[in-house]
């Protein structure tokens, strides 16, 4: 007699199915390229949830991708502008002269910024609230002192302070997008010395007002509050006597922080509101470093850094 038929016993192998292919191709260009976007939750409505599965994760993605199309436009606008300024100083600085092309300079750059804000605000990316910022349309001859969480901080006090003299790092004059405004505007960079506080000294004399970040750079993502404060800002104000005129910053999410790369997907819209916090001057025989370390705790107590930004502590 012959065995029993083993090949009975066999499962029969089943055809693949090439939709599950295709979505797992999917998966996997959703994980590896595409930039992670936070979408921020919302409710759906009755019509969302009469659509099928599929239908509602096409919307959604289209939702994403419109928002990461504005982003990677701001930027263009943003460093093409900057180049588009750096091409025109020359020609401004030959026609007009020293004197009347650094003021031009300094209101073309305003208009600019205030043109750049009014957009960002238009396409949806920011959603930008004023506390106060109205007095600094009066200020003249102060130092100007905000924290610094994001890469536009600058764009957005300068759209609102008059006769306003950046202090910069200095590898941003090396920068096309930068170089030209600046040196049209009369910024000052960071690297000179003792040449550092004698054009601090003139500016202030002159009625300018100094926007310096007493950070250096963007905060760390886990710094406590804000980094530590360098003291270049604070012998300023120790030589001249002139106020300073505290900014706080707060913003929702990381994008274009310090850790955040410029292609990274931010959650939009981004929240930012600028408030005017205290005026400090220099005490009778304080020094610019135990200054510094006044103001430094100032904001360490009047800012908490977290994983979804930087706010002001209740």
């Amino acid at each position: 007699m012959r065995g029993p038929d083993r090949a009975k016993s066999r499962p029969r192998p089943q055809a693949e199915n090439p939709g599950s292919k295709l979505r797992a191709g999917c998966d996997t260009f959703k994980n590896n390229v595409m930039p992670a976007v936070k979408a921020e939750p919302h409710a759906a409505s009755g019509a969302e949830l009469m659509r099928s599965p599929h239908s509602r994760a096409v919307a959604w993605t289209f939702r994403d991708l419109r928002n990461y199309a504005l982003q990677l436009a701001s930027l263009a606008y943003f460093f093409g502008g900057g180049i588009a300024m750096t091409m025109l100083a020359p020609v401004l600085r030959l026609v007009l002269g020293p004197r009347r092309s650094q003021a031009a300079g300094r209101d073309a750059l305003r208009r600019v910024f205030q043109d750049y804000v009014a957009w960002l605000q238009w396409a949806g990316l920011f959603r930008i609230r004023c506390e106060g910022i109205e007095r600094l349309e009066d200020l003249r001859g102060a130092i100007v002192a905000p924290n610094h969480p994001g890469l536009l901080d600058a764009v957005f006090l300068i759209a609102r302070l008059p006769r306003a003299v950046c202090v910069m790092r200095a590898g941003l004059m090396r920068n096309p997008c930068f170089a030209g405004a600046a040196w049209l505007a009369g910024f000052i960079t960071n690297d000179r010395g003792p040449g550092l506080i004698r054009d601090c000294e003139r500016k202030l004399a002159d009625g300018d007002n100094l926007l310096i970040f007493p950070e250096g750079t963007r905060t760390r993502a886990h710094a406590r509050g804000v980094n530590s404060f360098k003291s270049g800002f604070a012998l300023a104000a120790v030589i001249t006597g002139a106020p300073i005129q505290t900014v706080l910053i707060e913003r929702s999410g990381n994008y274009l922080g310090k850790e955040t790369g410029l292609m990274s997907a931010a959650r939009i819209p981004i929240h930012v509101t600028i408030r005017l916090g205290e005026v400090f001057r220099a005490e009778p025989g304080e020094t610019a470093k135990d200054l510094s370390a006044r103001l430094e705790t100032y904001f360490r107590k009047r800012l908490e850094n977290t994983d979804d930004g930087v706010r002001v502590a209740r």
